[in-house]
């Protein structure tokens, strides 16, 4: 079992500190599909018989993409001649020396010859062994995966798996997966975009993250229950205290707190403007100059 998971980890992204893997099926999903990438946590990838689908879904991976490979390549000995005759043509009409001739020639000659043992290695790819029903195989790892169901791509991000669903109408949505539990916390199906910080991830520590819904930026919690829908069009934390920049329709920015009470006017051009950190430290001292750690 030892040797069945080295290999098992080697064939798949480890996610989170390998507490989840990414198992890519878009080989076995029609062109288009939603249906392209899968979390799966680590204790579930663990076992042999999970280990057996993803060796028979690398093995048919590599026979289709070389196959396709071998397709495109088909043009090679057309495109070759037509090389040759081109430098040919240069030489009789005086373009090119005979040296110069003689070196492209031999310089071509190289690079169709690795050009086609390139090729041949790709065919002997296509000649190998794949599964003998894709869609089975597809359904058989569905059932490893976390809500047993494939997303558009996913991606970790601070112990949260970041998963993206691609609707029929071309619109992506994100949502988030706890890559310790597995559990999802916010399903891919209603915002846009939510904010990330490289430093401190998603969520403040309370739980808050900022989210993209209908073009406009809302205030979140891990549940993915909007707190505060203001009609904004951008939103950003303060670190000194439960306070947000915001921007309006009109594109003035003021300050608010996470009810949407306007603590400072819209009236300020820019979200960096000197007046709206003044504004901004005259509310934190309001407040009672109580520093709250917000990451």
């Amino acid at each position: 079992m030892v040797k069945v998971l080295s290999i098992l980890l080697s064939l798949l992204p480890a996610l989170a500190m390998a507490q989840v893997v990414k198992v890519n099926v878009s080989v076995l999903s029609g062109e288009g599909s939603n249906e392209r990438v899968g979390v799966v946590l680590k204790k579930d990838a663990e076992t042999e018989e999970f280990y057996n689908l993803v060796v028979e879904l690398k093995n048919h991976s590599d026979k289709v993409n070389a196959t396709n490979a071998v397709e495109s390549r088909k043009n090679d000995t057309q495109m070759e001649n037509e090389s040759f005759a081109k430098i040919e043509e240069l030489r009789k009409k005086g373009i090119l020396s005979e040296d110069d001739y003689l070196q492209m020639k031999a310089s071509l000659t190289a690079q169709f010859k690795k050009n086609n043992q390139y090729t041949q290695e790709l065919i002997q790819q296509a000649s190998g062994t794949g599964s003998t029903n894709p869609s089975a195989l597809k359904e058989r790892i569905r059932n490893y995966c976390v809500g047993k169901r494939f997303y558009w791509d996913a991606t970790i991000r601070n112990s949260l798996v970041c998963i993206l669903d691609k609707k029929a109408d071309g619109k992506i949505y994100i949502g988030i997966i706890d890559a310790t539990t597995g559990r999802v916390l916010i399903e891919p199906d209603r915002f846009d975009a939510i904010s990330f910080d490289k430093r401190h991830g998603y969520f403040t520590k309370e739980g808050y993250a900022i989210a993209g819904l209908e073009g406009k930026s809302v205030l979140i919690n891990k549940s993915g229950r909007v707190i505060l829908n203001g009609g904004y069009d951008n939103l950003s934390f303060y670190n000194d205290c439960r306070i947000l920049k915001a921007k309006n329709a009109q594109k003035k920015w003021g300050i608010i707190d996470y009810q949407g009470n306007v603590l400072e006017p819209f009236i300020h051009s820019s979200s960096k403007s000197e007046e709206l950190q003044k504004a901004a430290n005259r509310i934190f001292k309001e407040k009672g100059s109580v520093k709250v750690e917000i990451w």
